[in-house]
């Protein structure tokens, strides 16, 4: 009899946007450098709140208001099986960025590799390696959407 077990993990992430920008983590791993929406796993015991607001402090310093849902998204990693993301738009309440005290902060190893906290002007998405793609360009879509819609005049303009 073969015993095929799936590990499951829940993931959340705090899309973070403020005056056109963006709160990113870069990380750089084996020369590979690449871009991430920061949170992490779901623990037990927790809902996707706790686990948010419990993310933000670790990695970023900060303390956040979980605001709605923007995404969710299924997908598999080598040796997961189910992986589900939950997307959330966070505003910041307090703290300080780059002041986290999470695991993946502590002295660089060749395993961990490096994690640095930046702002990045949305413009810029299309041109970084931001991981999932799939995120990167709903994000870019609703940049653009909320432009449009903010530039909807409700009355017509007589020239």
């Amino acid at each position: 009899m073969v015993n095929i077990s799936k590990k499951i993990i829940e993931r959340v992430r705090a899309v973070i946007i403020n005056s056109d920008k963006i709160l990113l983590i870069n990380r750089i791993k084996d020369n590979d450098s690449y871009w991430v929406i920061p949170g992490g796993a779901v623990e037990p015991g927790e809902n996707h709140e706790q686990a948010i607001k419990r993310e933000c402090l670790e990695e970023l310093g900060v303390q956040v208001e979980v605001e709605k849902l923007f995404l969710q998204r299924m997908g598999d990693k080598p040796g997961i099986k189910g992986q589900s993301e939950f997307f959330y738009l966070c505003s910041i309440t307090g703290g300080k960025i780059g002041a986290g005290h999470g695991p993946e902060l502590q002295p660089v190893t060749q395993y961990k590799g490096e994690y640095k906290i930046r702002w990045v002007e949305l413009k810029n998405l299309p041109d970084i390696n931001l991981k999932p793609e799939e995120v990167r360009n709903k994000i870019i879509q609703q940049t653009i959407l909320d432009k449009i819609n903010h530039s909807i005049v409700d009355e017509p303009v007589n020239p």
